[in-house]
């Protein structure tokens, strides 16, 4: 034992010694716990690759959902606005500011003038047409015969209010234009100062009046010259519709 052969190589050590098996262990279990790491880190980037994905596959469907509602609200809008072209397209017939025209001031005159002229019936006949082109026109076009009507309904108004006027001044014995006196003054006993008092009474009572129509109709008839721009072609207007010419001069 003394002499031992100091050159032979030492022996190799025991793998199954106790610390080296530790040794081992240990070694195995950090590579697997880097190993388990690596395994989370990369499943948690991948969950969270895919969370994004699926993220933005919902934005893109919710944005795309939104350019085609807004395609629709286009298309409809752009429509809307072809009817309403459509709409405002020349119709057949004179504007109905033509032919209330010839009836205003011939009305609304003082007393003075005596009746308007026309053929009794005239101004019914016009009212009644725009009351027929109303019902057979489209949504737009109506709103214009129903100002034209409701001008149409004043100037009849005021038509039969001129006519009672007219006719308390035959009753008073006074001559007035376009009416007969129908015999005798209902009031003829009264005194000449009494006639011209009571002729004053009625041309102021007629003059009050009359202002108030011409106001209610000067209220609507801008009103319905903005509504006719554009929308008439003139003088297509049906022969029944067109006022006739007065039989006689207003100052006659």
């Amino acid at each position: 034992m003394i002499f031992d052969d100091i050159n032979r190589p030492a022996p190799a050590p025991d793998d199954s010694s106790p610390r080296r098996r530790r040794r081992s262990r240990r070694r195995h279990g950090d590579g697997e716990e880097r190993r388990s790491r690596r395994r989370s880190t990369f499943e948690s980037a991948s969950k969270f690759s895919g969370q994004s994905r699926d993220r933005g596959d919902r934005s893109t469907a919710a944005w795309l959902s939104m350019l085609a509602v807004l395609v629709l609200a286009v298309g409809g809008f752009a429509f809307y606005l072809q009817q309403e072209k459509v709409g405002r397209t020349p119709v057949p017939g004179d504007a109905p500011s033509t032919l209330l025209l010839p009836f205003i001031d011939p009305i609304l005159a003082p007393l003075e003038t005596g009746t308007p002229g026309y053929e009794p019936g005239a101004l019914d006949r016009v009212s009644a047409g725009l009351q027929a082109a109303r019902s057979a026109a489209n949504r737009d076009d109506s709103e214009v015969y129903s100002v034209a009507g409701t001008i149409a309904s004043i100037l009849q108004e005021s038509l039969q209010d001129r006519t009672r006027h007219l006719q308390r001044m035959v009753d008073l014995g006074s001559p007035v234009i376009g009416m007969s006196a129908g015999g005798a003054p209902k009031n003829a006993a009264m005194t000449e100062t009494q006639k011209q008092h009571l002729e004053l009474a009625v041309g102021v009572s007629w003059q009050r009046n009359s202002v108030t129509y011409r106001n209610r109709v000067e209220e609507l008839w801008y009103r319905l010259l903005r509504l006719e721009q554009g929308r008439f072609r003139e003088g297509s207007a049906s022969p029944a519709m067109v006022p006739p010419i007065p039989v006689s001069s207003p100052n006659e």
